[in-house]
């Protein structure tokens, strides 16, 4: 539970001590008035108090709860389409830079093609706006779709946007059983976390063979301490780069659904290796 959600539920639970002390003060007068017990007006108190101490915070936890966890998914929500916003913007803004440099140039047609594709994948993020709901309450359907043709759409779209990095591929058809729109957005984020922490002419192999998927790059790489925090939420091995450090943490939640297992093979200055076992979703 976060610091604020806990800090909320102790004040409710204080005021409700609070309540339960002023009731006890009633009862004090009156056995004070009646010559009762003192000892036994404190020990009744003392249990009363703590009893509604505890009974307060469960019953606050019990009513709040619901609450927190509709603002939890909110925020992480938000957080998560803004991530997703940064590669149809990124497209859209080098090729409109592009256009204005050089008007007349035959290839501005491909690159107002470029743009439209762009609007497009953010259209595809409002809709992704209804998936996040519908994976929250899970009902989100599974479906059976081939890796090879997702595959080859997204190294399209990343091509159009890499600049210097060189992408290679290797492709099978491996056909899959799984949230497909989930799985997008974990290819997507691969490739563009592989693109991002890259070097100057580097290079970017997405593998797909027998039950794996393997993203491979020759960038900046990870070193052991890294590794460790590498799915954390918002953790971002380099604070100078675009985004919000969600990417990765993306990734690790889906594949934990679905039952993929991750493997990192990293070295600090060489490259990283992202190889997942697709063993579970094979069809």
């Amino acid at each position: 539970m976060e610091k604020e959600h806990r800090w909320v539920l102790a004040k409710i639970s204080l005021f409700f001590s609070l309540w339960m002390f002023f009731i006890f003060s009633i009862i004090y007068f009156i056995i004070d008035k009646f010559y009762l017990s003192e000892n036994l007006f404190y020990l009744v108190g003392i249990t009363a108090f703590l009893i509604s101490l505890f009974g307060g915070y469960m019953l606050a936890l019990f009513f709040l709860n619901p609450i927190f966890q509709t603002n939890k998914f909110l925020d992480r929500l938000l957080k998560d389409t803004l991530h997703e916003l940064n590669i149809p913007v990124a497209t859209i803004k080098a090729n409109a830079q592009m256009i204005k440099t050089n008007p007349a140039n035959p290839k501005n047609i491909k690159r107002i093609d470029r743009i439209e594709k762009s609007c497009e994948d953010l259209l595809q993020l409002y809709k992704g706006m209804d998936y996040y709901i519908k994976r929250e309450i899970e009902q989100v359907d599974k479906e059976v779709f081939d890796l090879k043709d997702m595959s080859q759409e997204s190294i399209k779209k990343f091509k159009e946007i890499s600049k210097d990095i060189t992408i290679l591929d290797e492709l099978q058809e491996i056909k899959v059983k799984a949230d497909k729109m989930g799985f997008r957005k974990v290819l997507d984020n691969l490739i563009s976390n592989a693109i991002k922490y890259n070097k100057p002419g580097g290079y970017v192999k997405i593998i797909l063979k027998e039950e794996y998927l393997i993203i491979e790059d020759g960038g900046i790489g990870m070193d052991s301490s890294e590794l460790f925090r590498v799915f954390d939420r918002h953790y971002q091995a380099d604070e100078s780069k675009s985004g919000y450090g969600l990417g990765l943490s993306i990734v690790k939640s889906y594949c934990d659904k679905e039952r993929i297992y991750i493997n990192i093979d990293s070295k600090k200055g060489v490259g990283s290796k992202f190889k997942l076992n697709l063993k579970n979703i094979k069809v």
